[in-house]
């Protein structure tokens, strides 16, 4: 039996961990994780790539100077080709004095023109005057949606499911560049006429019925010498054709 009461204890050395290793053994599953998780980020990221879906986030979005663009879409009628833009137009200038105007829209380098709807609910001061529409700061346009103006192109050449480039100029010379969507005039987006106003067409339905029936009536008599006496009597009857059809028998009687 050993004389050493502490032969049987374990070294301090030998039960203390060294940090090192336990870096290294932190960094390795730390690691190991990361390997197990990049395939499930690799998915994620595939599934929500705009080239899987076609789809880019943030679609029909630009500022020029203080001019934010916001949500904008391409409705087309695919059997005309003609084509409306939908999307906010906002003037973020702080001072409400300071108005801008947007001069022109162009879809696919085809001008689209300003229709401005008979029930127009625009925002305190914004006006439109011709091609042009005045928005003051911290005032905005919806395009398209009930009582607002519409920005219609005359078929501009998009095609449904692809992308379109649409181009604002402002007064103050700046431009904006907006990559939109095409959509159908269909389904969720039904509301929507890329045609305009002007091309619903009403037939006008003319209803005319009546009979006009005149009736003349002549009585000639004459009494000579010879008592002669003669009675006629002839009725007219206007057609509905604008002819006159006569109807009646002389009766001429004599006496001596």
């Amino acid at each position: 039996m050993s004389s050493n009461p502490h032969s049987s204890a374990p070294s301090p050395r030998a039960s203390r961990k060294s940090p090192l290793r336990t870096r290294r053994n932190r960094t390795a599953l730390a690691g190991a994780a990361l390997l197990v998780a990049l395939p499930v980020l690799a998915a994620c990221s595939a599934g929500t790539n705009p080239e899987v879906y076609d789809i880019k986030p943030d679609n029909g979005l630009a500022t020029a100077g203080d001019m934010w663009i916001s949500n904008v879409w391409v409705v087309s009628d695919a059997n005309t080709g003609n084509a409306e833009v939908i999307g906010q137009v906002a003037n973020t200038n702080p001072s409400q004095s300071e108005t801008t105007q947007l001069t022109s829209v162009t879809v696919n380098g085809q001008p689209a023109s300003v229709q401005e709807t008979g029930t127009s609910t625009l925002s305190p001061g914004v006006t439109v005057t011709g091609s042009d529409v005045s928005i003051p700061g911290l005032r905005s346009v919806q395009f398209g949606q009930q009582g607002q103006p519409q920005l219609l192109a005359t078929d501009p050449g998009v095609v449904i499911g692809q992308n379109a480039q649409v181009v604002y100029t402002f007064s103050d010379g700046t431009t904006a560049t907006v990559t939109a969507q095409v959509q159908p005039n269909s389904g969720l987006w039904a509301q929507y006429n890329p045609n305009g106003p002007s091309t619903a067409t009403a037939l006008p339905t003319t209803t005319a019925s009546g009979t006009a029936t005149p009736t003349a009536t002549a009585s000639t008599t004459a009494t000579g010498t010879s008592t002669a006496t003669a009675s006629t009597t002839a009725k007219a009857t206007s057609s509905s054709t604008g002819n006159t059809v006569f109807s009646g028998t002389p009766n001429p009687s004599s006496s001596s």
